[in-house]
Formats: C-alpha cells, sequence, structure tokens
C-alpha cells in the first residue's frame, strides 16, 4: 500500500502496519502519530475512541495499539471508532457579544431551584 507523508508529501510503498518507531524515508518525521491516525480528530485535538490512553504530544511518535495510518479512507476492517459525547449545540449567532456569553455561561451554574 501506498503511504503518503502528511509532513513532506512524500510517497513510498509499505507492506503491512505503519511499524510504531517507522520513519519517513524523505524527512525522517515519526508516521505513528496521533495526527496521522484515522481516529484523530482536528477540531478537539483528540481520539475519537474513547477508551485511548492519553497522549501528550499528538505529533511526536507513540505506542498506541489502535492506530490506523490515515490515508484519506475509512479505517480497515470496517473498524468504527465509538463516537464521544455529542459537542453542545454552537450558537446560530457568530457573533455573540462578551456580556450574552458570560451571561450563558453563569447560567450554567445557576441553581435551578432558585
Amino acid at each position: 500500500m501506498k503511504r503518503r507523508c502528511p509532513k513532506c508529501g512524500a510517497e513510498w510503498e509499505i507492506k503491512g502496519p505503519v511499524g510504531f518507531r517507522e520513519e519517513c524515508p524523505e524527512c525522517a518525521a515519526f508516521m505513528h502519530t496521533c495526527t496521522n491516525c484515522v481516529y484523530y480528530e482536528p477540531p478537539t485535538r483528540s481520539c475519537s475512541i474513547a477508551t485511548t490512553d492519553p497522549v501528550a504530544d499528538r505529533q511526536s511518535v507513540n505506542f498506541c495499539e489502535e492506530f490506523e495510518f490515515n490515508t484519506g479512507e475509512a479505517p480497515a476492517g470496517g473498524k468504527s471508532a465509538a463516537p464521544k459525547a455529542a459537542a453542545p449545540p454552537r450558537s446560530a449567532d457568530p457573533k455573540l457579544t462578551a456580556e450574552e456569553a458570560r451571561r450563558r455561561f453563569e447560567g450554567l451554574f445557576r441553581d435551578p431551584k432558585k
């Protein structure tokens, strides 16, 4: 299967899964990193598999056994990551004032009995 380095764009052929210490043949960047995994979610900077151990540096090599190299396709074997709890809906108004934001924030911690 062909692999492409997300850092420099070099392409090379590799058989089997990406090893823990696999490096790009051109720029020597580690390939077994969170940011190169199909389960990495850039908006939240976290893994979509809730049971994985946290990784301090997501751009550095790690030893996660759930890693699957992101080729732009669905994960191999038909696996699907268990989604984390859904994020709260965002405000439809992108120009939310600081005062309104503060009021909504404080409303989260208001005692419902009052």
